[in-house]
């Protein structure tokens, strides 16, 4: 899987693009804010509990910031929040992970220092969350670019997927004190190091994306792939070698599950380890090796679990997921017919192939070098479809690199009303969304 983005272009226009999606990142992240801010300021707040935690303003300089942080502290954002001021005082708040909240109080005694003494601290640490995810989300624009590059190996399509990352369906989260923009470059990041063969650096990357969200864990498999699936001694019969892959995939997927083990062993250690009250109720965690706080928490707060949400008053959530889901099953379906073989035999055997430095655009998408990502894709798909809150699935896979490649191959490859549905969607939803979420309308 090594390669480098270079090979898809001249260094000079790869940089050059790379330049412009990061201005189209920040200009869609000033649209995001300020779009956020004029509804905010024109419509009433479905829920006004904002209050509740970010504190009214005492000055005209205070009011602007805390009007922003008023606008993206939203749903989830109350606990970042409550988290990076209070630490973690809430068996429930276990949900979310500490990555950002760290960084949130880090950004706040450090860069945001001057503004402690005029602005109360809860919207410094909103504004130090909100600075977070914006960086974060230019910074994964960029990273998305260049790993398409080095993936796709065609310099146009990684190009079109990073402007769609930019104009994603999920951009209110991705500018709101959320986890989406910091964990999807994390992610992002590692799996450009990953097709690098920087290994090591991209373990630590994926342990850092466990501290941010549980699915990171989910991309260790990447280092399975690419040593142990993709490896040259399968054909030699060469065991020793095979060996010595397999143990060094184990090394990289322990590090790359650090983070979400350290996090689960803390929550572990703060309600099964320390003298608890007599009145408290035995948890299952602090009993079987098997359970674990954050799944606990999932199911018991948050009605968690396989096929839990099949219900009737959730249509309307099924119906505001269905856009996503008809793109993903069109991807994978999409992929999977260029050559069945391949998907049924882990790309060990293949009917039609797609090699060389630069790939034409229309077939782009259909490199072998995708099919781990296919995998990924179909699992988290069934995960999101049967498991979760299946709403969330938009902002769910706003880390997933190949949905935007396929979007990208849908509009630039496909007929007129292709490229209108996948454009009109990406944009309509994303406008929509931010509207919404900044008067703390759902869906969350």
């Amino acid at each position: 899987m090594g390669g480098s983005h270079e090979q898809t272009g001249t260094l000079g226009s790869v940089l050059d693009r790379r330049w412009s999606v990061i201005k189209y990142a920040v200009v869609s992240r000033a649209i995001v804010l300020m779009l956020g801010a004029v509804s905010n300021a024109i419509i009433n707040d479905y829920d006004a509990s904002t209050s509740l935690v970010v504190p009214d303003a005492s000055s005209g300089a205070e009011s602007i910031l805390e009007t922003l942080a008023h606008v993206f502290v939203r749903w989830d954002s109350f606990y970042f929040l409550h988290i990076a001021d209070a630490g973690y005082v809430h068996e429930q708040e276990h949900a979310f992970f500490p990555l950002l909240p760290l960084l949130m109080r880090l950004v706040a005694g450090t860069v945001l220092t001057p503004l402690g003494g005029w602005v109360d601290r809860r919207i410094v640490l909103a504004i130090a969350g909100l600075v977070i995810s914006n960086v974060s989300f230019v910074l994964a624009a960029a990273t998305l670019y260049v790993l398409g590059c080095a993936t796709l190996r065609n310099e146009r399509l990684a190009y079109v997927a990073a402007l769609l990352f930019v104009a994603a369906p999920a951009s209110a989260f991705m500018s709101a004190v959320y986890t989406e923009s910091l964990f999807a470059w994390l992610v992002f990041s590692a799996l450009l190091l990953i097709v690098r063969q920087r290994y090591v650096w991209a373990a630590l990357c994926l342990s850092a994306s466990g501290l941010c969200r549980s699915n990171g864990i989910l991309y260790a498999g990447f280092f399975v792939w690419d040593l142990v699936v993709c490896s040259d001694a399968w054909r030699g019969r060469h065991l020793v070698a095979l060996a010595v892959r397999t143990v060094r995939a184990a090394i990289l997927v322990a590090i790359s599950t650090l983070g979400f083990v350290a996090f689960q062993a803390y929550g572990h250690r703060t309600f099964c380890q320390q003298p608890a009250e007599a009145t408290a109720v035995p948890r299952p965690y602090c009993d079987s090796a098997l359970s674990t706080v954050y799944s606990f928490v999932q199911a018991e707060y948050w009605d968690v679990g396989f096929l839990r949400y099949y219900t009737v008053r959730q249509l309307p959530n099924f119906a505001l997921a269905a856009p996503m889901v008809v793109l993903s099953l069109a991807g994978l379906y999409t992929y999977a017919a260029f050559d069945p073989l391949r998907i049924a035999t882990l790309g060990w055997r293949q009917r039609r192939s797609v090699a060389g430095i630069v790939v034409p655009l229309e077939a782009a998408f259909f490199r072998r070098e995708l099919l781990p990502h296919v995998y990924l894709w179909a699992l988290l798909l069934f995960v999101a479809m049967t498991t979760m809150h299946v709403q969330v699935v938009t902002r769910f896979f706003s880390s997933v690199p190949i949905m935007f490649w396929f979007a990208a191959h849908a509009v630039t490859s496909g007929n007129w009303w292709q490229q209108r549905m996948v454009v009109g969607y990406f944009v309509a939803y994303g406008l929509a969304g931010v509207v919404l979420f900044s008067n703390f309308f759902p869906p969350a």
